[in-house]
C-alpha cells in the first residue's frame, strides 16, 4: 500500500531548505532550483508545493515567523537570564535586547533571514503584511518590560523608540561596522535616560 504522503510537513521542509540559504546567503541565492537542491527533491516537487518563487517565500516568512524564529529567540533569552541566575524586568529587558542582536552564528543566521525579507518586503506587499504584525508583536514585548522598568513615563513611546534603536544597530553589527558590545552600550545609554517617573499599571 503507497505511503500516504503529509503535504504539509513537504511544504515545511521545502520551505526549511529556503530560509537555510536564506540564512546564510541572502534571498537572492534563493531560487526553485537551488531550494530543491538543498532540500534533496526534484523541481518538479518544489514546483508541485509553490508555483512562484513569491508564493514560497511568503509560505517560508509566515513559517519562520510563526514557528522557528519566536521559539528560538525566546529560548535564548531564557538562557542569557539563567546564567545571570535574575529574573528582574530591567535584566530581562537587557537580555532581550543583547538577544535581539546578532553575536552568533544561530543569531546572525536569523538577523540576516529578517533583514533579507524586510528587504523584499519593502516592494512586496504580501511580505510586509505577514511582517508588521512580528513587528507590532515586539514592541509590545518592549512596552510590557518597560512597563514594569522604574523610570519609563511613557511605555509605548519608549518601546517604539526602544524597537526603532534596536533595529537600527542590527546592520551594523551584522556587517562588523560595531562590535556586539558597543552596540549593547549604546542600548545600556539610551535605557540610563529614559524619562525619570513612576512605573505605569
Amino acid at each position: 500500500m503507497p505511503r500516504k504522503v503529509d503535504h504539509d510537513q513537504r511544504r515545511r521542509h521545502i520551505v526549511e531548505a529556503l530560509l537555510r540559504i536564506a540564512g546564510t546567503q541572502g534571498l537572492d541565492a534563493v531560487s526553485l532550483r537551488e531550494v530543491a537542491h538543498e532540500a534533496g527533491v526534484s523541481m518538479g516537487a518544489v514546483q508541485h508545493y509553490f508555483a512562484t518563487k513569491d508564493e514560497m517565500l511568503l509560505f517560508a516568512l509566515e513559517h519562520w515567523l510563526s514557528l522557528g524564529v519566536h521559539e528560538r529567540f525566546t529560548e535564548r533569552v531564557r538562557r542569557r537570564l539563567a546564567c545571570e541566575a535574575t529574573g528582574e524586568p530591567a535584566a530581562v529587558l537587557r537580555a532581550v535586547a543583547a538577544e535581539y542582536l546578532p553575536h552568533d552564528e544561530p543569531s546572525r543566521s536569523d538577523v540576516l533571514v529578517a533583514i533579507a525579507f524586510l528587504s523584499r518586503a519593502a516592494v512586496e506587499p504580501a511580505l510586509a503584511a505577514a511582517l508588521k504584525p512580528a513587528f507590532d508583536g515586539f514592541v509590545d514585548t518592549l512596552c510590557t518590560l518597560l512597563r514594569n522598568v522604574e523610570g519609563s513615563t511613557d511605555a509605548p513611546a519608549e518601546a517604539r523608540r526602544l524597537a526603532a534603536l534596536l533595529d537600527g544597530l542590527r546592520l551594523p553589527v551584522l556587517i562588523g561596522a560595531l562590535s556586539h558590545e558597543d552596540a549593547l552600550a549604546v542600548v545600556e545609554r539610551h535605557l540610563s535616560q529614559l524619562p525619570t517617573g513612576h512605573p505605569q499599571a
